[in-house]
């Protein structure tokens, strides 16, 4: 399936990307690496990428009790969302905030499945293709919040189950397995796990940002698999972090 053609009009899709998701994707680092990529070596591309994430939301609508308000849920901003933006592609990354911090329940990972498969639903009736993105790894190592065991009394973003991971890591195999739930699945998980591992063989104490955010060369390796899967970019021509990071400072002197 071509992400970027549209089977029902027989059109190509409109060049606008509404990117949707969490804290992760409103800080947009991701989506700005990506553009300067872009506009370096694509510059005859007319593609606008609008970032539209939320800090604390969620797509399942669930909470912890601890948090100090109700997290959003994507769902009531959405038609908004889309009726302002009018995508072409809506590319939704969510699954950090959705296991609220808890060890796994079917309760809440069937809610993140149907509000994953709601958005999907209401983003095609706009008229627009799906790209779902796998939720960034927890990496407790990198946390400052006391980490709880399974056995703990409640959990939050501020006392995290210990192996929250391993939630994020169902979440994330569903979206892989469940190959026609959108019109194309980007793995980032697995590109971040695998920069983590290598960032700690060459050094033990390395810090991939907070735990749940990830750093500046954790946001250049999901805009490299972006490039990659979404743009069909060769890994080969794509620089390291510092070479976009140089490029974006040289547009803002």
């Amino acid at each position: 399936m071509d992400i970027w053609w549209n089977e029902k009009t027989n059109q190509p899709v409109k060049p606008v990307i509404l990117f949707l998701g969490d804290s992760i994707t409103a800080s947009g680092h991701y989506i700005r690496y990506t553009e300067a990529w872009l506009r370096q070596h694509r510059p005859t591309l007319e593609v606008k990428m609008l970032p539209c994430g939320v800090p604390s939301e969620t797509v399942s609508g669930l909470s912890e009790v601890a948090h100090p308000f109700p997290r959003p849920c994507v769902h009531n901003r959405l038609r908004v969302a889309l009726e302002t933006a009018s995508p072409g592609i809506v590319a939704a990354c969510y699954g950090m905030n959705d296991g609220i911090y808890h060890p796994y329940s079917q309760e809440r990972f069937a809610a993140y499945q149907a509000g994953m498969h709601r958005l999907v639903e209401r983003s095609r009736g706009a008229g627009a293709k799906v790209v779902l993105l796998t939720p960034p790894p927890f990496d407790p190592f990198s946390m400052h919040a006391e980490l709880q065991p399974e056995d703990a009394p409640d959990f939050s973003y501020l006392a995290p189950f210990e192996d929250y991971d391993r939630v994020l890591d169902q979440y994330a195999a569903w979206l892989l397995s469940a190959g026609d739930v959108a019109d194309q699945i980007i793995d980032f998980r697995g590109p971040l796990l695998d920069h983590i591992k290598h960032q700690r063989a060459l050094d033990p104490a390395y810090i991939s940002g907070d735990g749940i955010h990830p750093n500046r060369g954790g946001h250049w390796v999901m805009a490299r698999t972006l490039l990659k899967e979404l743009f069909g970019a060769e890994p080969g021509n794509i620089p390291d972090v510092d070479a976009v990071w140089r490029s974006l400072s040289e547009e803002t002197d």
